[in-house]
């Protein structure tokens, strides 16, 4: 077995004293020191996590149209699959999408492919397994962005698919109805640094207005925040609220799955 030294920042002294005087904890202000962090008022600025954090879900490009687009298959209760990825982030994103569809009556089916025999991402030969047993709108999360030919391969089957991601964009688009990503060219939203289960999070928040978000953030941060610690994104801005509510519903957690992981 081969060892790694591990290189430590060091620690100006004077600076995590500064920080412990304004109130910060004596461990958090040494490692926010190494970090370069000098200033109390930037220090709390970066530890900071309440919802006022948030953004609205709204002001993503795509989301209108995304929600119009779901709200029609409730209304209608159109068989829906949501597509996933085999990672955490995939796999949270998925549960997360799936339980709020069906808590709000929707015939959600969760699919997620095989890693082996179906590879990363969307496949011709599931989208047309998926179109024949009735499903006329596919949702990805955490996937999507890149799967050009195989969108147009379901639209050429009268399935519609509503990309959610988060991984950077090519110059080409998928012909999809709708496309939620906020790496997405002209995209105004001010945070781009989400997990595939923070975009799904936005999703289920616009779909559930603002008079519902407390409700399905106190639902939801538990399996947005696994996914996001998971896929190693920066923990600031919108993330670290995330977080912070999660692990905070993960004690003691409240699903099964998650709770025998921890045991």
């Amino acid at each position: 077995m081969k060892f790694k030294n591990w290189t430590a920042a060091p620690c100006d002294v004077s600076a995590a004293r500064t920080l412990e005087q304004s109130g910060i904890s004596p461990l958090s202000a040494l490692v926010l020191s190494a970090r370069g962090f000098r200033d109390p008022a930037e220090a709390r600025a970066f530890l900071a996590h309440d919802t006022s954090l948030l953004h609205d879900p709204m002001t993503m490009k795509g989301m209108d149209a995304a929600v119009t687009r779901i709200e029609a298959a409730l209304s209608c209760r159109e068989s829906i699959c949501i597509y996933g990825d085999y990672d955490v982030d995939g796999i949270t994103a998925t549960c997360l999408l799936t339980d709020y569809l069906r808590r709000r009556g929707g015939q959600g089916t969760p699919y997620v492919p095989d890693r082996i025999r179906e590879g990363y991402s969307l496949n011709c030969a599931t989208i047309a397994e998926l179109a024949e047993q009735g499903i006329t709108l596919i949702i990805t999360v955490d996937c999507g962005i890149t799967n050009l030919e195989e969108i147009a391969f379901a639209r050429s089957l009268g399935v519609d698919v509503i990309v959610t991601d988060h991984h950077e964009c090519k110059p080409e688009l998928p012909a999809a109805c709708a496309i939620v990503n906020p790496h997405q060219p002209d995209c105004p939203y001010p945070f781009t640094a989400l997990a595939g289960v923070g975009v799904a999070l936005k999703v289920v928040l616009a779909l559930g207005g603002p008079e519902e978000q407390d409700r399905l953030l106190d639902q939801y941060t538990d399996l947005a925040a696994v996914g996001t610690v998971a896929d190693v994104m920066e923990l600031t801005g919108e993330n670290r609220t995330i977080v912070t509510m999660g692990l905070e519903r993960l004690s003691p957690p409240r699903r099964v799955g998650l709770a025998m992981l921890l045991q």
